[in-house]
């Protein structure tokens, strides 16, 4: 019988404390775990990084490991705002504006833009601890229709949904794509990540009643924040509208939602690329 690793077993006794936590419950400090369990503190940081790893705690540095949040829901054919979302699973959704620029100018959209255009970068939080960060590009026209402005987007509590239906403007329908990546260095720094990260990236287009563009964004999420919930349908020979065509794309009705596979191929969306706006 192969026994594990002590520095394992201690970080399994950990999990067992950690399911009977809170978010954001202050764990034993790791001086007292292992004077209390008998080993050296490096194998009590060893077994605790494991469980950072696999998003259950977070370290804040001066501060000592916490419990981590609930990874934030999602679920598909269901349209929320981040602030909709992190509302309903009952958590206080904020945001820190890291840039509100003019484009063509100083602006660095995610996304190769037709057009005047706003771009918007925001840092996301939940109960206080980052968790994503949303780069949104926003038509000129809708900016000067809605008033828009970086005072505005520069409130902690901004929604920016809730800001467009006040002003006349409601989001009625949006499409959107998830992929997964590495972090790249900037997204490592504002998201306090380690270097060989991944995170969830959600581009998503929003559009008003009349299917004109309201917003583009790239979303980038924390992968251990995020996690993505669908029902799946078999497809039989009498619903012709589900299944595999010749060219191994998986097909589905619109509005089922769900992941959307690009078998045989595999590259992701590009980071930049090009989002027209449709035509009224």
């Amino acid at each position: 019988m192969t026994t594990l690793p002590l520095y394992r077993q201690i970080a399994n006794r950990l999990r067992e404390e950690v399911a009977a936590c809170k978010p954001s419950e202050r764990l034993t400090s790791e001086t007292a775990l292992a004077a209390s369990w008998g080993v050296s503190r490096f194998t009590v940081a060893k077994a605790v990084e494991e469980l950072v790893a696999e998003g259950l705690v977070v370290r804040r540095q001066g501060a000592g490991t916490f419990v981590a949040s609930t990874p934030l829901r999602k679920q598909p054919g269901i349209l929320m705002s981040f602030t909709e979302a992190v509302g309903a699973a009952g958590r206080v959704a904020s945001h820190e504006l890291l840039s509100f620029e003019q484009w063509p100018g100083k602006a660095t959209p995610p996304f190769e833009v037709e057009g005047e255009a706003v771009v918007m970068d925001r840092l996301r939080c939940v109960d206080g601890t980052p968790v994503a960060r949303h780069n949104s590009v926003v038509p000129q026209d809708v900016v000067e229709r809605t008033g828009l402005t970086k005072d505005i987007c520069a409130r902690t509590d901004f929604s920016f949904y809730r800001f467009l239906a006040e002003r006349g403007c409601p989001v009625a329908s949006a499409t959107e794509r998830l992929n997964a990546r590495m972090a790249t260095p900037d997204e490592c720094t504002i998201l306090a990540l380690s270097p060989d990260s991944v995170v969830i990236v959600v581009y998503r287009q929003s559009f008003d009643a009349e299917g004109r563009v309201l917003d583009m964004v790239e979303a980038v999420y924390d992968a251990r924040r995020y996690y993505y919930e669908t029902k799946l349908v078999r497809a039989t020979a009498r619903d012709p509208a589900i299944g595999l065509s010749d060219d191994g794309t998986v097909h589905t009705p619109p509005g089922t939602g769900g992941p959307g596979l690009d078998l045989g191929h595999g590259d992701p969306p590009p980071r930049r690329r090009r989002a027209r706006r449709r035509r009224e």
